[in-house]
């Protein structure tokens, strides 16, 4: 499937799981910022240590077995980009050889080998927690509130989630099977292309509708969702693409597409989106934009 998949497209409930069938070569998708984004993860965790990745003790077997999962997923699909070893996994894009010799940091090290972020999720009792995350492209969130904490917890910012998706999601979860994995898509209009967003700073707002071709991104992510077998932990990958407005101005379809998933937000699902610092302006300049062309 192409990297270009805009989820506003397809649903536009905030609270639809909106969940798709993965087939098993398309879990894991490099691209040409491969090198560059696996890169910034290890300047990210030299500069930011447990903001981008932390872990409990009883995440080790977990995160071993992620390892080693795709320590012989990514050969087998991408042959010209990694080679096997024991156990570990060389990286031919940036000629790097990487050990699976310490359950402590075995999420972290198989984070590096790949564009997407990596968590891991366990059963406890009726319920799943965050027990190891490498986060280094999060989109308004922040990996210390969320560690250890259950889904409830952690999807507690999102408007309705209690009343309508917490019993479908906790459901979901505990019949997620090992040869079905699924994905589904995410969406906000973001005003900097950093991939790294926990949504501590304040971004300027945009008061003139005139400047969202120059200061607008549709920030995207690629979520998938998968079962390990050993260990029944379930990785939860996150790929993260950003594009400038500037890609799609003569692109009426997509506009159009994104005006109707706006207007159909409620306004606790905007703030939800940090839409804040582009509303109205980015209303205003689709509306103005779409009639012109």
């Amino acid at each position: 499937m192409s990297l270009a998949y805009y989820a506003f497209q397809e649903h536009k409930n905030l609270l639809a799981m909106g969940l798709h069938s993965l087939k098993p070569d398309e879990w894991l998708l490099p691209d040409e910022k491969l090198a560059g984004q696996t890169a910034l993860k290890q300047s990210l965790w030299s500069e930011l240590g447990e903001r981008v990745y932390s872990q409990l003790p009883e995440s080790r077997a977990a995160q071993m077995e992620v390892a080693r999962t795709l320590g012989e997923y990514l050969p087998e699909h991408y042959p010209d980009l990694y080679a096997p070893c024991s156990d570990g996994l060389v990286c031919r894009f940036n000629d790097t050889t990487y050990q699976w010799d310490d359950p402590d940091i075995a999420l972290l090290k198989a984070s590096w080998c790949v564009q997407e972020d990596l968590c891991l999720l366990q059963p406890q009792d009726d319920h799943y927690r965050l027990t190891a995350a490498s986060l280094c492209a999060p989109s308004y969130w922040r990996l210390l509130e969320k560690i250890g904490q259950p889904l409830d917890r952690i999807h507690a910012p999102v408007p309705d989630y209690g009343e309508k998706l917490s019993g479908k999601i906790n459901r979901f979860f505990q019949h997620i099977k090992v040869d079905r994995p699924v994905w589904r898509g995410n969406w906000s209009v973001v005003t900097s292309d950093r991939l790294y967003q926990p949504g501590n700073e304040e971004s300027e707002p945009i008061t003139s509708p005139a400047d969202i071709p120059r200061r607008c991104f549709i920030r995207t992510e690629r979520q998938t969702l998968r079962r390990l077998p050993q260990t029944g932990a379930v990785v939860f990958s996150i790929r993260v693409q950003i594009k400038p407005f500037t890609d799609f101005l003569d692109n009426p379809a997509w506009l159009n597409e994104l005006s109707n998933a706006l207007s159909a937000l409620s306004a606790d699902e905007r703030d939800y989106k940090s839409l804040h610092p582009v509303e109205p302006a980015l209303s205003l300049w689709l509306e103005h934009h779409l009639a012109g062309l």
